[in-house]
């Protein structure tokens, strides 16, 4: 009776892990002409000594994240809007709470289908941070360096895809970038005397973007966005975004992401970020 059980338990699971990898909880209620990718997480982990004799130090970190691709489509145009919110802390002893990950990022695109796999399309972005950020010293004193709308990017854009199929894109367009920063001095002149909080750059702006399914499971994403004013080439940025995520179970993931980025209005130097997370995961769509 026992091995009945567990043999009927263990096809439950399976057939559970199968359904929640092709559908999210609510795609019953999505209209046919729409697509969605929905997933909402939260990652947690600590650690806590007391009278430990070996080496340890207390910690916690916390994540939540919630990415979304939903997509509408119609006989001459679709319509595509990518929603990505993130935000973590983490806490050290002997340094307390920091931020570890801040981010509101939003695109909506049409597309207009005028021919199979070219098609013109027109958009919007908004990019910013939900609480501020800071740079700490030595003493670990911190300098608010940021914050919500400051600063905030807001982008429009019109141009070109080339869509193959729905594992791959090439996007190429004119855009007009504007930056948003009343007091961190991000969208100041230093060659000017006066301080602007409001910076115009028209230019031209690529989107690559690659994603494959893995056995229904597993899923890799990558993005790699470049945009040049028309300055000049010196005046490139550039965010490259990989990420690996598999389902373990039906509410498990692990993800692992891998994230370089240039702005030299930020940095003369490269940025590097990489993250391994593992934790609760509700998949909507």
């Amino acid at each position: 009776m026992k091995k009945k059980f567990l043999a009927l338990a263990a096809i439950l699971v399976a057939g559970v892990t199968s359904l929640h990898a092709e559908n999210g909880m609510f795609s019953g209620f999505l209209p046919e002409n729409w697509t969605a990718d929905v997933v909402a997480s939260m990652k947690y982990t600590r650690h806590y000594y007391n009278n430990w004799s070996e080496d340890g130090t207390n910690t916690s970190v916390w994540l939540f994240r919630y990415d979304a691709d939903v997509q509408g489509n119609w006989k001459y145009a679709n319509w595509r809007n990518l929603i990505n919110l993130a935000w973590g802390q983490n806490y050290t002893k002997g340094n307390g709470t920091r931020k570890s990950e801040d981010k509101i990022f939003w695109e909506s695109t049409v597309d207009f289908n005028l021919f199979k796999y070219v098609k013109p399309y027109l958009g919007g972005r908004f990019e910013s941070q939900f609480m501020k950020g800071y740079t700490y010293d030595d003493e670990g004193n911190r300098t608010p360096i940021s914050s919500f709308m400051d600063p905030a990017y807001v982008t429009q854009f019109a141009g070109l895809a080339y869509v193959p199929n729905d594992m791959f894109s090439q996007r190429l367009a004119f855009a007009n970038r504007m930056t948003i920063s009343d007091w961190y001095g991000f969208a100041d002149d230093p060659d000017t005397k006066k301080r602007e909080g409001f910076r115009d750059e028209p230019g031209l702006e690529s989107i690559t973007e690659f994603k494959y399914g893995f056995m229904d499971i597993a899923s890799f994403k990558s993005r790699l966005w470049a945009f040049v004013n028309f300055e000049g080439v010196e005046e490139i940025d550039g965010r490259w975004e990989n990420t690996l995520a598999v389902m373990l179970t039906p509410f498990i993931e692990i993800s692992i992401g891998v994230e370089l980025f240039y702005d030299k209005d930020l940095d003369e130097d490269m940025q590097y970020k990489d993250s391994m997370l593992f934790g609760l995961t509700w998949r909507w769509f």
